[in-house]
Order: structure tokens, then sequence, then C-alpha cells
């Protein structure tokens, strides 16, 4: 990566000696060179979702419609720790995965007060990120990677954040009987009758037994009847990642751009689009359509604000700490629950101490209309996040050792707003309006 912000440093030197493009003296648009050009075009178009092959009904469409339902349900969520707008003190069935990823603001927390992180059940130590664009991640997901698959990543919220386990969940979807029909209507086998309360062995599962909630009821239950419990957990995060996969948004005016509309962006974030990939070197991260490297990066962002992990408790470890869950957890590539056993990303993952403080690089599509910024959410604007980029990142208050890439960029303040100019050109188009409904059936009671 530090090869690649030499060379574009290289190129944006060459651009000012010799005032011109190629040989024939043409620059593309009158501001870019050839070979910025073609870095650029690598940024655009968002092109189609690659196919899950680990998730056999990733673009199914009644599973799709499942998980809409059940991104909006209430029902399912444990007793509240932490009295909020959402509800009082051990109030259960108020909490939905719409509570930290608001419908109508681009599916990022705007609810929360403080709003740098996000309270739900509790108190989370990070701020929710978008979930718009969030399946064109390809081998981790989350600010940390807790999982290497979007539909094993669907499953951790529910026994993190939510106040439920996987037991819980598959007992809400039997003892629901339009969950119920719906769940038997699309995955095989059904859900096991004995999941309800009323059958003679309804002991076989208890309301709450799993490895990181109730290890020692899980460890008690016989092999077979975990795994009905897990394959019941997988499909639910099967659906809810079918739904995910449907919150796309291309089409941004910096994709029209590349398309041959040069009126579609401003001089000013044509100016940021060549800072971009040359002189603030953004790129050597955040590439490809997506722009990101799908990678993990130390880049100093101290731990300020409310309810984050302070620095004298040695900060956030990142995706150092998230390892453990990722090996620990029952819904990855490497489980019997993938549905393509030839893909196995885990191979050659290890937990190495660099990864102290690593947070994965997150995409910027929409990036404007995702904010508070960084994990912490301690930066309200973009404006702010591009300066702190500008300083090299924090000195301090962060846990691990900061990236190489990390350095100061020497940008004027005009140069700021430029970068700024051209990140807001990345808003694609609006989501569905139909994919914003609340269809849960908790929302008919």
């Amino acid at each position: 990566m530090r090869a690649r912000r030499w060379l574009w440093l290289c190129v944006v030197s060459a651009a000012a000696l010799g005032g011109c493009g190629d040989e024939s003296g043409e620059l593309v648009d009158g501001h870019f060179l050839p070979e910025e050009w073609a870095e650029i075009e690598k940024l655009s178009p968002l092109p189609p979702l690659e196919a899950d092959t680990t998730n056999a009904f990733a673009d199914n469409p009644k599973a799709a419609e499942l998980g809409q339902r059940l991104f909006y349900e209430k029902g399912y969520a444990g007793p509240i720790k932490v009295a909020n707008d959402l509800g009082n003190v051990g109030e259960t069935g108020k909490v939905s995965c719409e509570s930290c990823h608001i419908k109508t603001d681009w599916f990022v927390d705007t609810r929360s007060k403080p709003a740098n992180t996000s309270i739900a059940i509790d108190w989370f130590i990070r701020n929710a990120p978008t979930l718009v664009n969030v399946a064109t991640y390809t081998d981790w997901f989350g600010w940390v990677g807790y999982n290497d698959n979007l539909w094993g990543k669907c499953l951790v919220p529910a026994e993190f954040v939510m106040g439920t386990d996987r037991s819980g969940i598959v007992h809400f979807l039997y003892q629901q009987a339009d969950y119920r029909a719906a769940y038997n209507d699309l995955f095989e086998p059904d859900l096991d009758p004995a999941l309800d309360p009323m059958h003679p062995d309804a002991a076989r599962f208890p309301m709450i037994a799993s490895p990181t909630v109730a290890p020692d009821v899980w460890k008690g239950m016989p092999e077979e009847d975990r795994a009905v419990i897990n394959r019941g957990y997988a499909n639910f995060g099967k659906a809810l990642a079918a739904y995910l996969r449907l919150l796309q948004s291309g089409n941004a005016p910096f994709d029209r751009y590349v398309a041959g509309d040069v009126s579609a962006i401003s001089e000013s974030a044509k100016r940021g689009l060549g800072l971009f990939v040359g002189k603030a070197a953004c790129v050597a991260c955040h590439t490809g359509p997506t722009f990101s490297d799908n990678d993990f990066h130390v880049t100093g962002v101290p731990q300020i604000g409310e309810h984050v992990l302070p620095p004298d408790m040695g900060g956030d470890p990142g995706r150092f700490q998230a390892l453990d869950v990722y090996f620990g957890w029952d819904f990855s590539t490497k489980g019997i629950y993938n549905d393509d056993p030839s893909i196995d990303r885990s191979k050659g993952v290890t937990k190495d101490e660099k990864l102290t403080g690593a947070f994965r690089t997150k995409g910027l599509r929409s990036v404007a209309k995702t904010g508070p910024f960084m994990h912490t959410g301690h930066l309200a604007t973009l404006r702010e996040v591009v300066e702190f980029y500008n300083v090299g990142g924090a000195d301090k208050d962060f846990a691990g050792t900061k990236d190489p890439l990390m350095v100061p960029l020497n940008l004027t303040p005009q140069e700021i707003d430029d970068i700024v100019a051209f990140l807001e050109t990345l808003t694609g188009d609006p989501i569905p309006e139909a994919l914003l409904v609340d269809t849960s059936f908790g929302s008919k009671m």
C-alpha cells in the first residue's frame, strides 16, 4: 500500500511539472492524467451483487420477505437493561434490528442520545454502521469482522446486543404461528414440534441455551437437539441476509460522471477526486467500486465519546479481540451451516497482535448520509473526518500501533473542502419504499 501511495505522488508530481497529460497533451475532462483516470474507472460503477453460495436462500424472494419481517420484529428482544426511548428496565419485546439501523436514515442510528454509540437493550461500545450496500462486502462483516459471511453476521446482534440468544429466537419462531408457517414453508426440516412449551418433550429445548449466554445449559443438551437450535438460528440469519441484500444503492453522481456526464459533479468535487486518487492517496485503502479493501487497519482513532471503551482500560482491541468470537462461532464458513463447503474463509486466519486496535476499512458509498463517523462515532461531519486523516490520525488514546500509511497529508483548507465535495457525490439512489415498510407480524397485533 505504501508503494501505491508513492506511485500516485509521482503521478501528481509529473502532472505538476509537465502541465499536461499524455504525449498528446490531453487530460481527461481537463483534470486527470490517463493513468489517474484508469484508477478512477476502477471505482465505478457499483456492479450487481455477486452470488452468495454460502447461503442457499440469499436471493430467494420468500426468504427476503421473511427477513424483512424479522428485521422490523420486536417480539424476540429480551429485557431492557438501561432505560431509554425504547422502553423501561425489564421490559421485553421493545427492540428490533431497525431500532439501531433506522430505515429512513440510510439504516444508521439517529435515535440514540448521545449519538456516537448505540443503545437498545443496553449501550454498545461502537457506532452502528449503515446496512445500505452491506452485502457488497466480500469476506468480513461489521467493524471488526465478527464473521466471514453476511448471514452469520446477522446472528451476532441477537446474542450480544438484543438480550436474547439462539434458543430464544428459535422458540419465538415456533411459538408465533405466522412465523412458524413462514419458516416451515421456506426451510427444511420444519421446526421441531417439541419447541411448543406444552409438548410432552418440551424439556429438550430450554428457553435460554447457547454457548455465549447459557453455556452450561447448552452443554447439557444432546448434540442432536443443539443442532435443531443451530439450524433454526442459521436459517433466521439467512432470511435476514436475503433482505439485507436488497438494500443496494448505486447510480451516484460520481458513477454518472465516470460514465460520461461531465456535469454530474462540481469542479470542487473533481478536484477532490483528483486528491482522492493522488495527493491524499485515499484510494490506497478505499479501493474498487465499494471503496473498501475489506481489510483491517489501525488508523489511530482515539477512544473519545460516551460509552466507548476508555483509553485507561486499554481502548478498543478491535479485530484482535473479535477473532475470539469468530473462532468460536458456529456460523462462519468453516461451519456445517455453510451451504457451500468449497468456501472456507477461515483458512490462514490467525490471531496476530498486530491486529490490536484494527478496524475494517469502511465502504464510502453514501458516506455523506451515514454519520456520525468512525467506530467511536465521535466525528460528526465529513470535514472532521478528512481533517483527522490530514494530520495522520491521533497520537494517543487508541489501542495498537498505527498503520504506516497514516501520515500527515498536508492538505490545504481548500483541498479538504474539495475532498468533502467529492465524498458527497457518492450518495446513490434511495432504497425502494417497499423495503422500508414494517411488515413484521408483530406490527399487526
